[in-house]
């Protein structure tokens, strides 16, 4: 049982250490508001995570899988959503954000603007519904009680994750004075908002 545990601990790791759109999207909030002010869309990120666990882990995930109408519509909101948040990257300014960092640490909307765009992002991605749907089963024993293992594994994987948002938002933070540049935060945006924009249209070829 142990040696499970410690393949879905490694499993965890290596999963939420990929950079995806949580992690893209950690890194360009600390860059530019800094560590604190990341940490709002990691809690976002979080309550998403642990709200698309759990349906997956109840049985939920198995029915909106089964179902390709709601599974499509998800995949369908999660493109859009991700697409406009990499236009929204892509078109800003250096400038705006200099304006926009002045005025988010005295803005305690702007906490609760990160924390919903991290939850946006979490909660529209529909490959967070298969991986936990198709996770789980491998590691829960039937022959022991179900709660107790359900409610490990995903306090694991999500305890896992915030910390590994947490590192990748601290890192950027501490990078964020050498890319303070007008060019280099340019370029910056172009490559995340790219990112961001590649992200959604993938989901519109995923199966």
């Amino acid at each position: 049982m142990i040696n499970d545990y410690l393949l879905y601990v490694t499993l965890a790791i290596t999963v939420t250490a990929i950079p995806g759109p949580a992690v893209v999207l950690t890194i360009i909030n600390s860059l530019r508001d800094g560590y604190k002010a990341a940490i709002a869309n990691i809690f976002g990120n979080f309550i998403a995570m642990l709200i698309l666990s759990t349906l997956s882990a109840v049985g939920l995930g198995t029915i909106i899988l089964a179902s390709s109408g709601l599974f499509a519509a998800i995949k369908f909101f999660g493109c859009v959503y991700l697409v406009y948040l990499g236009l929204k990257v892509w078109r800003t300014s250096h400038s705006q954000e200099n304006q926009s960092h002045e005025v988010q640490h005295n803005n305690k909307r702007e906490f609760v603007a990160m924390f919903k765009e991290g939850f946006a992002v979490g909660i529209s991605n529909p490959k967070a519904i298969a991986f936990f749907t198709a996770l789980f089963p491998q590691f829960i024993d039937s022959s022991r009680a179900f709660i107790p293992q359900f409610l490990t594994l995903i306090l694991t994987i999500e305890g896992i994750s915030f910390f590994v948002l947490t590192g990748y938002a601290l890192l950027s933070s501490v990078a964020s004075p050498y890319l303070s540049k007008e060019k280099t935060m340019a370029f910056f945006n172009k490559v995340t908002g790219t990112a961001f924009i590649g992200f959604g249209v993938s989901l519109i070829y995923e199966k």
